[in-house]
């Protein structure tokens, strides 16, 4: 069972807008509020161990100075893929959330 989301919804002090369980992991991918993260790039992704530890917190691409995550799909692959808000789609590495690739599909 999870437990890294405090009562006031919250992860790294920011709300929690999606949760992707990740059970063979023992961990959860969460997308935080960006609005919430002040101004400039905003690194909003980040997986969560069951018992509330950051694994990691998701690289951005390079493309642009207001850039940050909108949503997240874990692959059967291990990777994560993920949409940006400058309409780039990004490959992260499931284990250590560093870019491994990106397209731009707007």
């Amino acid at each position: 069972m999870f437990k890294g989301i405090g009562p006031d919804g919250k992860v790294l002090g920011v709300t929690v807008l999606d949760v992707n369980e990740l059970p063979a992991e023992e961990s959860v991918l969460v997308l935080l509020d960006y609005m919430e993260m002040g101004e400039g790039p905003a690194r909003n992704l980040a997986k969560i161990s069951e018992v509330g530890a950051t694994v990691w917190i998701a690289e951005l691409p390079e493309t642009g100075s207001r850039e940050c995550y909108l949503s997240m799909d874990p692959s059967a692959d291990g990777t994560v893929l993920a949409n940006t808000w400058n309409g780039y789609r990004v490959t992260l590495d499931g284990v250590t959330g560093k870019v491994l690739g990106s397209e731009f599909t707007k």
